[in-house]
């Protein structure tokens, strides 16, 4: 695809940014290639088998139950610090 010069000039006042010749010609190349990247995305979707997704093939997926577990990693990250105070590290003051 092919992107005019004006809007690359309206991008680059969007963000606030200017571009010199030599910008414009390259962002112009680069936002072409991106554009056309975008649509080869948009046309994969079609090509595609129907069942490719298991969400749309109507498979069920079976999900387990959501429960809460205390996992016990902070007392066993404190178990290797040199000093605690309650549920952190305590380190040597560097400013005072």
């Amino acid at each position: 695809m092919i992107i005019d010069r004006e809007t690359v000039e309206k991008v680059a006042r969007l963000a606030h940014i200017q571009l010199s010749e030599d910008d414009i010609g390259y962002y112009q190349r680069e936002l072409g290639s991106i554009l056309d990247y975008m649509q080869q995305i948009q046309t994969a979707g079609e090509e595609l088998p129907a069942d490719w997704r298991a969400d749309t093939a109507g498979v069920s997926c079976p999900e387990r139950d959501d429960e809460a577990k205390h996992s016990h990693v902070i007392e066993r990250v404190l178990q290797s610090a040199p000093k605690v105070v309650g549920t952190a590290f305590q380190v040597p003051r560097i400013i005072e």
